[in-house]
């Protein structure tokens, strides 16, 4: 084959693979998506919101993104409303995977899809969902349970801040962190409270472990969010260096305290590849490769950082 030969062949599968994806961008051009996130209120959703967002503008995709503002009548409501509109995918990120599984039902009964984005919808009773996009949080746990270890050692007492109570979050995190400990039992967690990923809750929770527990009686606080970052500063001030904190999550203010050592480490969930992937595998749902989707669940990185490599990552989201 010449030269000249060769560049035609190069040159017309070039335009064959704009031209196919030309056509991939048509085929969802104008669909509409429905999504419903218990409350967009919560900082961590910021990224995720702004990058499903962006990523659905770019494929020509109609996204209406609502707030269950926290209460789970309203997430249901809001999802019925999309089941009215006929959109063409509904995505959900529940505050309670049980109680959210009757309007799948309802969903899966009018054949619109139904994905699952950062918190989880429980699929054990025939709620049908396309995938889960997000983290294994029972993974984040065990990761979290792992910095316990370094930190306490085969000995000593834990404190506990947990999310918001229900939630596949909430759940899962401590099922893991539970199943990471099973292999340190000589470590105790003495006391768990919920902050409902709410900062001045888990301040006030820290400070109240903190004056119940004196100098040395507990060696870790444990938040599942990124909340407890307050708590973890107020007790540095105070002179309480003598328990370490452990963060789950990656925004700035937590990236600064590992940078300054008032947190020992965190679990990376970094909410903006969720936005962006969730959106991503939409796509491939319209454009007919949705079985190319992983499933049941389509799980991200969960990296751990501590101050060895906290260099190494940006903050998540958060100035």
């Amino acid at each position: 084959m010449t030269e000249i030969t060769r560049r035609g062949v190069l040159v017309g599968a070039s335009s064959i693979a704009l031209l196919a994806s030309a056509g991939l961008t048509k085929a969802q051009e104008g669909k509409r998506v429905g999504f419903m996130i218990w409350n967009t209120s919560v900082p961590f959703y910021s990224n995720l919101i702004k990058m499903a967002n962006e990523t659905a503008q770019k494929h020509g995709i109609a996204l209406d993104l609502q707030s269950g503002n926290g209460d789970l009548a309203t997430q249901i409501s809001i999802v019925q409303q999309f089941i009215t509109q006929q959109v063409d995918l509904i995505m959900i990120a529940p505050s309670d995977p049980k109680g959210i599984v009757p309007v799948i039902r309802q969903a899966n009964a009018a054949n619109i899809p139904v994905m699952a984005v950062n918190t989880k919808a429980d699929v054990s009773s025939g709620a049908k969902v396309v995938t889960y996009v997000g983290v294994d949080d029972f993974v984040f746990g065990q990761k979290q349970g792992e910095l316990v270890a370094q930190v306490v050692g085969e000995k000593g007492k834990i404190a506990y801040i947990l999310g918001k109570l229900g939630t596949s979050a909430q759940l899962d995190r401590e099922a893991g962190l539970m199943d990471t400990l099973k292999k340190h039992p000589g470590i105790e967690i003495v006391e768990k409270q919920a902050a409902d990923w709410d900062n001045s809750k888990a301040l006030a929770i820290t400070q109240d472990y903190l004056s119940k527990y004196a100098n040395g009686a507990i060696a870790a606080i444990v938040d599942q969010g990124p909340e407890g970052v307050n708590g973890a500063n107020w007790a540095s001030e105070n002179g309480r260096t003598d328990v370490k904190f452990i963060m789950g999550d990656y925004p700035a203010d937590v990236r600064n305290a590992i940078i300054k050592g008032t947190v020992f480490g965190t679990v990376n969930q970094d909410p903006a590849p969720q936005g962006t992937t969730a959106i991503e595998d939409a796509v491939l749902i319209f454009t007919g490769k949705g079985d190319t989707i992983p499933t049941p669940n389509h799980y991200l990185d969960l990296p751990i950082i501590t101050k060895d490599n906290v260099e190494q990552y940006p903050a998540a989201w958060g100035g």
